[in-house]
């Protein structure tokens, strides 16, 4: 993994009117051509994202929006991307130029921010600053192109701009000033200090990675949530040791002490049940992502609904990436199947991917999530929220499994004590 997942960088989105100047702020912050930069409006059409590193920030998405006054014919379908945007962003970037009144629709677009909780750094934009200098030095007038006058001159923003500053987007003068800014401020709803293995492993503990090699795998490489697995385990100091399904039992009975933990992949959860020792603390990796990402509590609680399921119930299969689907891929095959297996039949089925969620879940009986490691935790927790407070049971992939497999008490009792809190 010679790079940070988009899923665990600082996602910061810029907003602002057409020719606001958000792509010439880009390319001046990151001091790279990122963004194309024109005077005719709306050069910008759709939110165009790129990962990067931005000191003092690290590692970071940064995502260009459309400006919010595009009154083109595909405008609203633009503004409805671009309110996407809001619900997933850590930190957002509002540009308001110098010479020009914040609109109704700039108001509109910062308290939604605002409302959403999500962290602003306004900036403003220094349109003609040097011009205005030479003219106001010829006639002996003070400058006062700057935040702290335009702020004041405008009533309202400082109750909603977390930090705000001015520059010239044109010029390198103010870019260390501006980074700085955006660097103080905390990201929403991101990972933080936390960590996928958080109070499971201590120095020198072996935990036991068993990750099956099938048709579903990937070609030369193991899946995102194995190799951040091992890493957090390697930072820990402690032993990987890393084996296939049959190859369990040969690596316990090599060990001369059992290990601390066994981490499955959640589809072998009934074999490993049967192969690992009931001394042996058992869990897979999508439900040390579901605590990870978002709120084990509301996803536990969620299996309730699956002994409710009946013919014509609605459930929703939602899988975070986009990935080729296979012969017998978990979320569109295995899942279902399994769902016949244990009883519940004739179910009407509903995917999505990606970035897809719908905003009305009340329709559903269920909605049975993946892992989510493609997802940011701010993305996680919204959708889990969007569930709860329309009345919809979701559970993700690891914990419906280990309770069709009638295994969920024993999957979830590393984090058992949590879970009571």
């Amino acid at each position: 993994m010679e790079q940070t997942p988009k899923a665990n960088r600082v996602h910061i989105g810029f907003f602002g009117r057409c020719n606001a100047g958000k792509s010439t702020l880009i390319n001046m912050l990151t001091d790279q051509p990122v963004s194309l930069v024109s005077e005719v409006a709306g050069t910008t059409t759709d939110p165009v994202s790129k990962s990067m590193e931005i000191l003092p920030l690290g590692p970071v998405v940064i995502t260009d929006t459309a400006g919010i006054d595009d009154t083109t014919e595909l405008g609203t379908l633009r503004m409805e991307k671009t309110e996407e945007v809001v619900k997933k962003i850590n930190l957002a970037v509002y540009v308001l130029r110098a010479d020009e009144e914040p609109t109704a629709d700039d108001m509109h677009w910062l308290g939604l921010l605002k409302q959403n909780n999500v962290p602003i750094a306004l900036f403003i934009n220094e349109i003609n600053a040097e011009i205005d200098k030479e003219n106001d030095k010829e006639n002996n007038i003070e400058n006062k192109t700057d935040a702290s006058t335009y702020v004041e001159t405008h009533k309202g923003l400082s109750e909603l701009a977390t930090v705000i500053g001015s520059a010239d987007f044109t010029s390198q003068d103010k870019r260390l000033e501006l980074l700085d800014l955006l660097g103080g401020l905390t990201p929403l709803d991101v990972e933080g200090d936390q960590t996928l293995l958080q109070g499971l492993v201590e120095e020198g503990d072996t935990i036991i990675l068993v990750c099956p090699i099938d048709s579903a795998a990937p070609k030369g490489r193991l899946i995102l949530p194995q190799v951040q697995t091992i890493r957090e385990i390697l930072d820990y100091k402690g032993l990987a040791l890393v084996c296939q399904t049959e190859e369990l039992p040969a690596m316990i009975n090599s060990l001369k002490y059992p290990p601390k933990m066994v981490i499955c992949d959640s589809q072998a959860f009934d074999r490993i049940d049967e192969l690992t020792p009931s001394t042996i603390p058992l869990t897979s990796f999508s439900i040390l992502m579901a605590r990870f990402k978002g709120k084990l509590q509301d996803l536990v609680a969620g299996v309730e609904a699956i002994k409710n399921l009946k013919a014509g119930s609605k459930v929703l299969i939602s899988e975070g990436c986009t990935h080729r689907r296979q012969c017998d891929d978990i979320g569109t095959v295995k899942i279902p199947n399994l769902l016949k297996k244990q009883g519940h039949t004739d179910l009407q089925l509903e995917f999505t991917s990606g970035g897809a969620f719908p905003k009305d879940v009340s329709q559903y009986d269920l909605i049975i999530h993946c892992g989510a490691c493609m997802l940011t935790r701010r993305e996680v927790l919204r959708r889990i929220e969007c569930a709860v407070v329309q009345g919809t049971p979701i559970v993700n992939y690891g914990v419906l499994i280990a309770a069709l497999h009638g295994i969920l008490e024993r999957a979830i009792s590393p984090f058992v004590d949590e879970l009571k809190g």
